[in-house]
This record gives C-alpha cells, sequence and structure tokens, in this order.
C-alpha cells in the first residue's frame, strides 16, 4: 500500500500542475466559451485539461475509469475511479475572477482514498489520504476551532443552473448571513472545501453539487478533523448525495439546524 500512496500521490501531482500550466497560459486572455445549456459553460480550455489528466493517470493506471465533468463516465469496469474536475469555477475564470481550482478524487471501491486540488494562480497543491491526513505544499492542515456561528466566517454557493436549489439557498442565506460574522460566494466548491480544511473558512455549505465537485475536498475536510454531511445530518456520500454542509464539528452542527434543502 505504501508504494500505491506514493504512485498515486505523485500522478495526482503532475495532473494537477500540468492543468495548471494550460489554465494560467490562458489566464487573462479572451477565451472560446461554449455553453452546456441552463446558464453552465465551458471553455476549451476545460475540455483540454480533463483530456490532459486522463493522459496522465493512464500513463501509470491504464485500466482506471474515470467520472469527468466535461466527458462523462468512462471504463465503469474498473474499481479504481478518478473524479475530475478540470476547471471548478470555470465562470470565475472566464471573468478573470481569480478563484478557481483543479480538482481530483480517487476512489476505491466507491470510496474515497485520495483527493487533490490545485489552485494554480497561488501555486497551493492541498492533497489528502486516507487516514493520513490532509496537507497543503506538504504542511499538515486542520479545520478551524470556532465554535460559534456569530465568530465565524462562512461561506456558500448558488447553483444559477438548477433555480430550485438556488431559490432554496437563497433562504438558508437569509437566515445565516444575520447569525455569521460573515458569508462569502466564491464560485468554487471544491476550493471552498479546501479553504475548509485550511481553516480559512469555518463552515461551507451548498445545494445541487456533482461528485466533481466534492470528491477531493470532503476527504480533505475529513483528514484535517471536520466533518462533512449531508442535509439531513449523515455522512456526505459523493456519488448519491447532493446538499452538503461541512466545517468543524460544532459549526456543521449547528449550520444543520438552519439549513433546509429538498434533495438529500
Amino acid at each position: 500500500m505504501p508504494n500505491m500512496n506514493n504512485k498515486v500521490k505523485k500522478v495526482l501531482k503532475l495532473a494537477c500542475l500540468e492543468a495548471g500550466k494550460i489554465i494560467l497560459k490562458n489566464y487573462g486572455k479572451k477565451k472560446n466559451v461554449k455553453s452546456k445549456g441552463n446558464n453552465d459553460w465551458v471553455t476549451n480550455q476545460d475540455i483540454l485539461i480533463e483530456k490532459k489528466i486522463i493522459q496522465i493517470i493512464k500513463k501509470t493506471f491504464p485500466d482506471s475509469s474515470f467520472i469527468g465533468e466535461e466527458t462523462g463516465f468512462s471504463n465503469a469496469r474498473s474499481n479504481l475511479t478518478w473524479v475530475i474536475d478540470p476547471i471548478d469555477g470555470t465562470n470565475n475564470y472566464i471573468h478573470d475572477y481569480p478563484f478557481f481550482c483543479t480538482s481530483i478524487g480517487v476512489l476505491i471501491n466507491n470510496k474515497i482514498q485520495y483527493g487533490a486540488i490545485y489552485d494554480s494562480l497561488r501555486d497551493e497543491f492541498f492533497y489528502a489520504s486516507k487516514k493520513k491526513g490532509s496537507y497543503l505544499n506538504g504542511k499538515r492542515i486542520y479545520v478551524s476551532n470556532i465554535k460559534n456561528l456569530s465568530d465565524s466566517l462562512l461561506c456558500t454557493g448558488f447553483i444559477t443552473s438548477k433555480k430550485s436549489y438556488a431559490k432554496n439557498n437563497i433562504s438558508n442565506f437569509r437566515k445565516l448571513v444575520f447569525k455569521a460574522r460573515s458569508i462569502r460566494r466564491d464560485g468554487s466548491a471544491a476550493l471552498d472545501l479546501a479553504y475548509v480544511a485550511c481553516g480559512r473558512f469555518d463552515g461551507f455549505w451548498e445545494l445541487g453539487l456533482n461528485s466533481w465537485d466534492t470528491s477531493a475536498g470532503v476527504l480533505l475536510v475529513e483528514e484535517a478533523g471536520g466533518r462533512v454531511i449531508n442535509s439531513i445530518g449523515r455522512r456526505f456520500d459523493i456519488l448519491n448525495n447532493k446538499s452538503l454542509i461541512s466545517g468543524n464539528k460544532h459549526i456543521v452542527k449547528k449550520l444543520l439546524s438552519e439549513i433546509k434543502a429538498d434533495e438529500i
């Protein structure tokens, strides 16, 4: 298993760094943008990066399965699955708003075992391995120890491509904006989760998420000592749940009592 750990980490880091090169090369430049429908967008870089990541992974793990935001599902027979979001925060990237990342989670038998999130603009590489902790550029990280909502910096998101989720979360936001110290909405769920893992945010919640948004970030938070649950208080299931609440144990408990969602 140690050899497997080292091989996976090496592949994750290489894939993230190569993704970062493409992102930075095109940052600040006009991009070729296409609509995926329902206020959801994709750039040429999203597609190119996902293909590049899969190519890198296959060199070391040729029989892998993949779940990609842009390419969908492939080779579902393998028990080793890589869940890829080439640019989480594409709309930010299109507008040169500096908050986006590459996220890759690794499932073995449908259980998350490894995760990496790379913020290429800040050169921050977040990495987690099951039962081995979470790290930022090689340094161990932990969630915050803030206990009260009134002292907390929270983060959320609104899935505007799914209006029912956005409408419901606006109600949650209205309640919490007067109870937290402050709330941010930065537009990249994966990077929001990484910020929870290193204590920059005390809590993050969002409705209507997909596995590529959450796979790496969920493991980062858990391995940093935090909790990630669904809207009914059970441990968050990356492949089956849509509504997520995360943070340290104190903040998660308080958020659960406030947040309402139509879908788990």
